[in-house]
């Protein structure tokens, strides 16, 4: 299709200088407008069209706005066929096939030649030319079926006529030609007619268009919220299962480590209690004695013996080169003190078998007098050496030497309670470390549970 490359106003010039009609289309960034222009393109709406002057304008552009303030663009895209006169003989709003485009452009050229003839003679009778000249018009024949017929009866007036009777005949002749005039008003009244309602039933379709379009896309936001709300809620349920598992692994993990804790205390607890039953069978009670010098001694005593009978068999045998002393075990660490001098070895745990460390209590002093450093180096070179005897007796397991294998009620008949005394001092002292205990450090004990100041 050939398209006009000026502008508007030199459009129009151009329209009016080869007298032929006008056509302008109004396109947008549309599927409709891309498909409109590729119709117009085809070879027959071409050929129609290449008789007119032809321009395309965008929407939005300054060109398309001053258009729009003559001709209102109510759908786009549009296609406007105007006449000589500046009216629209035609107005194609949308898109529409090839077919209804071509028979509505045909008829608008059609309503302009008409247009234009009428102009003509009009023209022509305005001027005072020969009026015979205007009835050989075709489309005049084609319009007025009467006035044709009497023309045709008429075509020449005689020049021997008076000229009265060609001055009444051109007034017939002008009368019919304002009479054709009025016709064709009368046509493009019922054009516009035609126009205005297929107009409104275009604004009608569109509105319904609009209508449906909106109908559909609320539809279709229903729809969607109503998706979007259904994954929420799959998702919040996912996550609520999901929620639970964790709890429930979580709990599971819980139990497993309770029942782990369970089993462990339970066992301990049944081996504690293997122990004190083996502890409760055993009639005797194996005890190794562990001086600071490094020096040890296993004897065996009855599980039914006192503490205290263990203290005179130190003070008896063992006879350790410091005094005041105190017993206790090493694991768990335990310190003897006097409130225990009365209870067996069994009820103190030290049956079958135990480790005593027999060590100094706070502020003894040995008896053999020595210099500062002779005591520190001999305490240290003790503990060193009480450490590694206690490493080797575990490994080397000495033959006891059983000094006792009666209980100690055989052996002191007379008086459980009072030790052993021997001749130089019958004053000992047993020292409590406790750290809750508020006994006086200077307190002595002479073995019948006696307080010396």
């Amino acid at each position: 299709m050939l398209w006009f490359q000026g502008s508007i106003p030199e459009a129009i010039v151009a329209s009016r200088n080869r007298k032929c009609m006008f056509v302008v289309v109004v396109t947008a960034e549309d599927e409709d407008s891309r498909n409109l222009l590729t119709r117009l393109e085809d070879e027959e709406v071409s050929k129609l069209f290449n008789s007119c002057v032809s321009i395309s304008l965008k929407n939005g552009t300054s060109e398309a706005n001053q258009f729009s303030q003559l001709y209102p663009l109510v759908i786009l895209p549009a296609i406007y066929m105007i006449g000589l006169q500046g009216s629209p003989l035609e107005v194609i709003g949308g898109l529409v096939d090839i077919p209804t485009l071509l028979s509505r452009a045909q008829l608008a050229l059609e309503v302009h030649d008409k247009q234009q003839n009428v102009n003509q003679t009009l023209q022509l009778a305005e001027n005072g030319g020969s009026p015979e000249m205007t009835l050989q018009s075709p489309e005049a024949s084609q319009s007025d079926e009467p006035c044709k017929s009497e023309m045709e009866n008429s075509d020449v007036v005689p020049d021997d006529l008076p000229l009265e009777a060609r001055l009444e005949r051109a007034d017939q002749l002008l009368a019919l030609v304002r009479e054709k005039k009025k016709e064709e008003e009368r046509e493009k009244e019922k054009t516009k007619e035609r126009e205005r309602r297929e107009l409104g039933k275009q604004l009608q379709q569109l509105k319904e268009m609009q209508r449906e379009r909106e109908l559909r896309e609320q539809a279709e936001s229903r729809q969607k919220e109503k998706r979007e709300e259904k994954e929420a809620l799959e998702k919040i349920r996912q996550q609520i299962l999901q929620d639970r598992a964790d709890r429930a692994a979580r709990y599971q993990a819980a139990q497993i480590s309770e029942e782990e804790r369970r089993r462990t205390a339970q066992s301990a607890q049944e081996q504690l209690q293997q122990e004190r039953a083996s502890a409760a069978r055993s009639a005797f009670a194996r005890l190794q004695f562990r001086l600071p010098d490094g020096s040890t001694r296993t004897d065996q005593f009855s599980s039914d013996a006192k503490l205290s009978a263990v203290i005179e068999f130190i003070d008896r045998e063992i006879q350790p080169s410091f005094r005041p002393y105190t017993i206790s075990t090493t694991f768990p660490r335990r310190q003897f003190d006097e409130s225990h001098m009365q209870q067996t070895l069994r009820e103190l745990d030290l049956s079958p078998s135990a480790a005593l460390l027999i060590i100094p209590a706070t502020g003894s002093k040995p008896k053999a007098s020595t210099s500062v450093s002779t005591s520190l180096f001999s305490s240290l070179f003790a503990r060193v050496f009480l450490l590694w005897n206690w490493i080797w007796g575990f490994f080397s397991n000495p033959t006891p030497r059983v000094t006792h294998d009666v209980p100690a009620a055989q052996q002191q008949p007379s008086n459980l309670g009072v030790r052993r005394r021997r001749p130089e001092s019958n004053i000992h002292r047993l020292a409590d470390a406790s750290p809750d205990d508020s006994s006086d450090d200077n307190g002595t004990w002479n073995g019948n549970s006696t307080q010396q100041l």
